[in-house]
């Protein structure tokens, strides 16, 4: 036994030895780091000296390697020519936060200037198979702010031509963390097959084209895409005008399955266009998406038959149009509309694939009155279940059904003031409508005296939470009585002490609701911002509660039969709804004054909207003028 154990020690001690010998000859023989910097092969940071040639040489020595990463520090790095990053090697910087602005003056920055005046010229930065661009932001100091910019071309594009290895195709390609400040066109994963593509945090003022996929036949993934004004902050430039009309965000042909995540885009002509550019289009689920301002939040040409594209959670300031040439489904779930005051329809719809609406909700679309309706269906198959449509205008229409419709579901949908649907298909089209909620508005009231406007002079506020306007809390018919007993007739006058110490005297004016129920308190003759009061009497035949909804911009108090029955401050403001708030009160048989008054806080409307029905719900009816 104890010869045994000897022999165990021996060995245990052996292999001790073994370990500390083979870990000192590690220690003294260099070891590849994977890492190397682009100052050790002569690059200078300060915004002069041309770095082409260091970090090509920095990034071909890597590459050599067979892979690894080049960094590049703080500081401003001249590229007067292009760049290329090879297979399995990352360029990557010392990116914390999206740039904004000029000068560039934070994290490390590349400064191109290559390809003036050329759009289909050499792109800036080529990435190869499993090529990374990382913690970089990229800015062109020669770009102008003009209509039209200068053209450049790619700022990055994946490209396998030249690759020893594989020329035909590039995969995994990525960019993490990245800032393109200024660019003409950004990034190019369409021109070249690339599979399998990874972008996450890409923030740029991409002036013409945003991103290009196409050619990706393996499930490309993109996330935390944000296109916005990094550069050029002036909405009136004629850069924006550029961008406006030419512009587009998000171009998207052949990917198989691509999964993107909270995509952003605003001031576009088009926020998304889904294309065809080859025998077959793409596929892919998009969650999380906004298409702000832009007069075509969402364009598709075509998508893949069977598989299509599907949008969740996504919000769009504007409109989608789906072309007469798609065979496949695009699908909205729990998506969020929004219009813009040039934004006709919400939806306009062709072509053979169906389309889902579910969940949904449409807003104020058709403002200029064209008679548009919100969704407008030309094709095969239409499915809207469950969705809100919310107009000013109780006889907008919401859904239209051309010709082109063979089959429809349009059913448990809400559509405030009337249903709104024109079906114009086939007689042997299926279109199924039913179980739609139509909210009757019948109870608005609409005829009334308006006396104003007063001063609304701006007051020190303890907090953002209390009014810091005066003219609310400022009773200024006094000489009536004060506002509890206060009766309004035609040709009411009354004289106050105006904020330049000036006496004037306001007369009362007839004014009555317009097509979307709200009463326009502006007048062009008084500067703003200001106080009025709006009056009318109801008439009741029985002694009753009544109950009223009620919407103003900005604050508002209600006086029912010389009652305070409601007060809503706004220190900020507030859009005037139908039903911002609801409150009741009591009603005397015979007639009964209500006074509103309502308060400028600035901003471009100012205006209320009231309903009223009794404890039947019958809805009230008021006359500015007692008979």
């Amino acid at each position: 036994m104890f010869y045994w154990r000897c022999l165990e020690n021996c060995q245990i001690l052996a292999l001790f030895m073994l370990f500390f010998l083979t870990l000192a000859q590690a220690q003294d023989s260099p070891q590849p780091s994977g890492t190397i910097s682009v100052l050790d092969f002569g690059a200078v940071g300060d915004g002069l000296a041309d770095n082409t040639q260091a970090f090509q040489a920095a990034l071909n020595s890597a590459g050599e390697a067979g892979g690894g990463v080049v960094q590049v520090p703080v500081g401003k790095f001249l590229i007067k020519g292009h760049l290329v990053i090879p297979r399995n090697v990352t360029l990557e910087g010392a990116w914390r936060a999206p740039q904004r602005g000029v000068p560039v003056d934070g994290g490390t920055t590349l400064l191109a200037v290559e390809g003036k005046g050329n759009p289909d010229g050499t792109p800036f930065i080529t990435l190869r198979t499993g090529a990374t661009l990382s913690g970089i932001s990229v800015f062109y100091p020669e770009q102008i702010i003009a209509d039209p910019p200068h053209a450049y071309p790619w700022t990055i594009q994946s490209n396998s031509e030249g690759d020893p290895v594989d020329p035909g195709s590039v995969d995994n390609c990525s960019i993490l963390n990245v800032t393109l400040i200024n660019p003409y066109q950004a990034v190019d994963f369409g021109t070249h097959v690339t599979g399998r593509h990874w972008i996450q945090g890409l923030y740029a003022q991409a002036l013409y084209r945003g991103l290009f996929i196409d050619k990706c036949y393996d499930v490309g993934r993109i996330e935390n895409i944000h296109f916005w004004p990094f550069w050029d902050v002036n909405p009136n430039s004629p850069l924006w005008k550029f961008t406006g009309r030419e512009g587009t965000a998000f171009l998207i042909g052949r990917t198989d399955g691509e999964m993107a995540f909270n995509l952003f885009s605003i001031f576009y002509n088009k926020g998304m266009h889904f294309v065809n550019r080859g025998s077959q289009p793409g596929s892919g689920v998009y969650t999380h998406c906004y298409m702000d301002i832009s007069p075509c939040a969402v364009q598709v040409d075509a998508v893949m038959e069977n598989a299509g594209i599907s949008f969740v959670n996504g919000m769009f300031m504007s409109t989608v149009r789906v072309g007469k040439d798609n065979p496949g489904q695009v699908k909205f779930t729990g998506c969020g509309f929004w219009a813009t005051m040039e934004c006709t329809s919400h939806a306009i719809l062709d072509g053979l694939g169906a389309v889902f609406f579910e969940s949904c909700h449409f807003s104020n679309w058709d403002r200029t009155k064209q008679g548009e309706a919100c969704i407008t269906a030309e094709n095969r198959r239409l499915v809207v279940t469950g969705c809100e449509f919310s107009t000013q205008n109780d006889e907008d229409w919401k859904i239209r059904l051309g010709k082109g419709v063979r089959s429809a579901v349009i059913q448990g949908n809400l559509m405030p003031g009337s249903e709104g649907i024109l079906n114009m298909s086939l007689p042997n089209a299926d279109v199924q409508i039913e179980g739609n909620s139509v909210e009757k508005h019948t109870g608005f009231l609409g005829d009334w005296l308006l006396l104003g406007g007063f001063p609304n002079p701006a007051i020190e506020s303890s907090s953002p939470e209390i009014l810091n306007r005066a003219g609310l809390a400022t009773d200024y018919l006094q000489a009536m009585g004060g506002e509890s007993k206060a009766v309004l007739a035609p040709q009411t006058s009354v004289s106050f002490l105006d904020i330049d110490n000036a006496t004037r005297e306001v007369t009362s004016r007839p004014a009555a609701a317009g097509r979307d129920h709200r009463i326009n308190l502006k007048n062009p003759l008084q500067s703003r911002p200001r106080v009025t009061y709006a009056f009318t009497w109801i008439e009741s035949a029985t002694e009753t509660e009544a109950v009223f909804f009620f919407g103003s911009n900005d604050s508002a108090r209600v006086w029912l039969n010389g009652k305070l029955i409601h007060e809503a401050l706004a220190p900020g403001g507030r859009p005037c709804l139908v039903g911002n708030d609801s409150f009741t009160g009591q009603l005397k048989k015979g007639w009964n004054p209500l006074l509103v008054k309502v308060e400028d806080g600035g901003g471009h409307a100012w205006e209320f909207t009231i309903e009223g029905y009794d404890s039947s719900g019958k809805p009230l009816a008021c006359r500015s003028r007692r008979e």
